[in-house]
């Protein structure tokens, strides 16, 4: 389900912009990062474009460490822009598959970070709209391939509290995306976890759909579960949710 390496960088740049447009209370609190208020969302994805872009700047195999935002919120946001302009320029001169440090062992290439800064810097646009309560929907095939990276590479593999690898299927349906996917709660190539395959699974024991913005963003704790259309057992919903908020 992956998009184009080019979108991903397109929509880092498109959805840092968006974020920083919307930054304009610094101190407004943000609902959906409970504590925090918008001047920390903007300097947290500062830093972490700034470390991403040092691994792959400097072709790192180790993680490094992060760097603090400065005082002062006309500094944060001009640290937040040039941090922004320093990963993408980095990423678009670096050749997706040069090997650097990511914290996904099966991935251990620069295009993880395409993939992972467009979704992260979407999210983290997200809370700052939600700060004033008017967040723009996701595009349907990023929102799409978002599910899909949220709950294949950050999560499969993990063998959480209260995991059984039983056999159980959930169907994820974004229909708006035209994308359907299905979690097999069983055995994965790295021992008991969930396994996400693309497809329907006429045999699912839960059936979630909702369009993919909603679904993406409710994977990330940004929307209420009511967003979804569930059918079957609603309980695995609720675990879902709880084991990504784990991993992520």
């Amino acid at each position: 389900m992956r998009l184009p390496w080019a979108r991903y960088l397109d929509e880092i740049r498109l959805q840092g912009d968006m974020l920083l447009a919307a930054a304009e209370d610094m101190g407004a609190p943000v609902p959906s990062c409970p504590g925090w208020d918008v001047r920390h969302v903007v300097a947290h994805t500062g830093m972490v474009h700034r470390h991403k872009e040092r691994i792959v700047r400097e072709r790192l195999q180790t993680q490094p460490e992060k760097m603090a935002p400065p005082e002062g919120d006309d500094a944060v946001v001009g640290w937040y822009a040039e941090g922004l302009d320093m990963l993408v320029d980095t990423l678009a001169a670096t050749d997706p598959t040069v090997r650097v440090y990511t914290w996904y062992a099966p991935d251990q290439s620069a295009g993880f970070w395409y993939r992972r800064m467009a979704h992260e810097t979407a999210v983290h646009r997200a809370d700052v709209e939600l700060a004033r309560n008017s967040p723009t929907p996701l595009a349907q095939d990023l929102a799409a391939d978002g599910v899909d990276e949220v709950l294949g590479p950050t999560i499969c593999g993990d063998e959480p509290d209260g995991f059984h690898a039983d056999g159980r299927k959930v169907m994820l349906a974004m229909p708006d995306a035209g994308a359907q996917l299905h979690l097999l709660l069983g055995e994965g190539e790295n021992g008991p976890g969930w396994v996400l395959a693309d497809g329907a699974a006429d045999d699912a024991v839960t059936r979630i759909r909702a369009p993919a913005s909603d679904f993406d963003l409710w994977t990330w704790g940004r929307l209420p579960a009511d967003v979804l259309e569930v059918e079957g057992d609603t309980s695995l919903v609720d675990w879902i949710r709880r084991i990504v908020s784990e991993g992520t």
